[in-house]
C-alpha cells in the first residue's frame, strides 16, 4: 500500500496557498490604502502649495460618488518659483477607487521637470461638499500586482496540492488492485 504522505503534503500545500493568497491580498490592500491616504490634497476651489518630485503624478478627483459623477472644474499647476504652468495630460483609461474615506477617479497626469514647490489652483462652479483634487502616484500597477499575486500564489499552491492529492489517490487505488504475489494459485497442486 502506498504512503499517505501525499495527502498530508497536498493538504499542507492547499492550506499554504489559501493562507498565502489571503496574506498577499491583505498586505497589498493595506499598502494601497496607505498610498491613497498619503496623496496630497487641495480643495476643489482654491490655491494650495504642494511639494512634488520630478516624476509622474496622477490627478484624481475625490468626492462622493466620484465613480459616477465628476463636476466640471478647472485645474492649473504652476511652478511656485517661476510661475510657469505645467502641462496636464488626460488620463488614458478609467481608474476609480473607494478606500477608507476617499472615493476618487483619475482625471489627468502631470510630470514636473524638477522637484520643488508648486501651486495647485482649482476652481469649480459646482463645489461639492468634501470634494477635492488629490495628486499622487498611479495606483493601477499596485492594484494589478495585488490581484495577480493573490491568484498566482493561491492558484499555484492550491493546484499543486490538489494534483498531489489526486496522484496519491490514484497510486493508492492501483496498489490495492495489484496482487503482491508472482504466482497463480497458492495451495496444493492439482492432479492432471
Amino acid at each position: 500500500m502506498q504512503s499517505r504522505a501525499g495527502y498530508l503534503l497536498g493538504g499542507c500545500l492547499i492550506t499554504l496557498g489559501v493562507v498565502g493568497a489571503i496574506f498577499w491580498l491583505v498586505t497589498s490592500l493595506t499598502s494601497l490604502s496607505n498610498d491613497v491616504d498619503d496623496f496630497q490634497r487641495a480643495p476643489l476651489t482654491g490655491v494650495t502649495t504642494m511639494q512634488f518630485q520630478a516624476r509622474k503624478y496622477v490627478v484624481y478627483y475625490e468626492g462622493p460618488s466620484a465613480n459616477e459623477f465628476i463636476p466640471p472644474f478647472d485645474l492649473e499647476i504652476t511652478d511656485a518659483q517661476t510661475g510657469k504652468p505645467l502641462d496636464l495630460a488626460a488620463y488614458g483609461g478609467s481608474l476609480t477607487y473607494s478606500i477608507n474615506d476617499h472615493e476618487g477617479s483619475a482625471q489627468a497626469t502631470v510630470t514636473p521637470a524638477h522637484a520643488g514647490a508648486y501651486l495647485v489652483r482649482t476652481n469649480s462652479d459646482l463645489p461639492r461638499f468634501a470634494s477635492n483634487v488629490a495628486l499622487g502616484p498611479s495606483i493601477a500597477g499596485q492594484l494589478v500586482r495585488g490581484i495577480l499575486g493573490t491568484f498566482a500564489i493561491g492558484g499555484l499552491l492550491v493546484a499543486s496540492g490538489g494534483t498531489l492529492i489526486a496522484i496519491t489517490a490514484v497510486r493508492r487505488s492501483r496498489s490495492r488492485r495489484t496482487p503482491t504475489g508472482q504466482g497463480g494459485l497458492v495451495g496444493r497442486p492439482q492432479p492432471y
